[in-house]
């Protein structure tokens, strides 16, 4: 008998394949409405469609009925970590988004920030056609860039040779979705360090508890 939790090897097969549908029909809208909606009003929702199929596939294949923040939370808290190690973690998250948590395990939350911060990091570049990195021209969105260092370097690198030299008619809303999604890494940031501090608070816990039983059975 299959529990509760966990997918049949057919929901699972229903939720890959409705996932990738779904990613795939909300990218194929998205071009659509980028090319032939002047006010872009079908973004928001081909953006969530494709996360939601994202998140579908994940469930299928990891073969789970819940989502992945509450498989994170309902996870044994890890062993107590350091602060050099913490700091470690602060300079890789801030380079790329999740990597934080990969350094103390966290693979589930890892994911979930990676993927819905570089998704929506992607969709702000798509609909500027590039043109949403530049320094000098853009100075205050850069204040919300520097908080995703990694990918906004790698962006830059490849989008340094474009110039504004036409009209692009969803430009602000580019560096709307790239500056929100350079902010989602800071929300990333301190859910890392509330992790590590978790985690130290409950060794602690345990390690009192132990020591009590030591002396009491002494």
């Amino acid at each position: 008998m299959t529990p509760p939790n966990r997918l049949t090897p057919r929901e699972r097969l229903l939720r890959l394949g409705g996932g990738l549908a779904l990613a795939a029909g909300g990218a194929a809208l998205f071009a659509y409405s980028k090319e032939h909606d002047p006010e872009n009003r079908a973004a928001i929702l081909t953006i969530l469609a494709i996360l939601v199929g994202l998140s579908w596939v994940g469930q299928g294949l990891r073969g789970r009925r819940d989502s992945l923040v509450h498989h994170e939370e309902a996870a044994p808290p890890g062993p107590p970590v350091s602060a050099e190690r913490t700091l470690f973690g602060i300079l890789g998250a801030w380079l790329l988004p999740g990597l934080g948590h990969l350094i103390i395990g966290r693979r589930a939350k890892a994911l979930l920030y990676f993927v819905v911060i570089t998704a929506t990091f992607a969709a702000g570049t798509a609909l500027a056609e590039g043109r949403n990195l530049d320094f000098e021209r853009d100075r205050i969105y850069f204040l919300a860039y520097m908080f995703n260092a990694g990918q906004t370097a790698l962006g830059w690198l490849l989008t340094r040779g474009l110039e504004l030299d036409h009209r692009i008619p969803f430009l602000q809303l580019g560096l709307t979705y790239t500056a929100v999604g350079c902010l989602l890494n800071v929300v990333a940031m301190m859910d890392f360090v509330a992790t590590c501090s978790r985690g130290d608070e409950v060794a602690e816990q345990d390690g009192a508890e132990a020591a009590g039983q030591a002396g009491g059975a002494a």
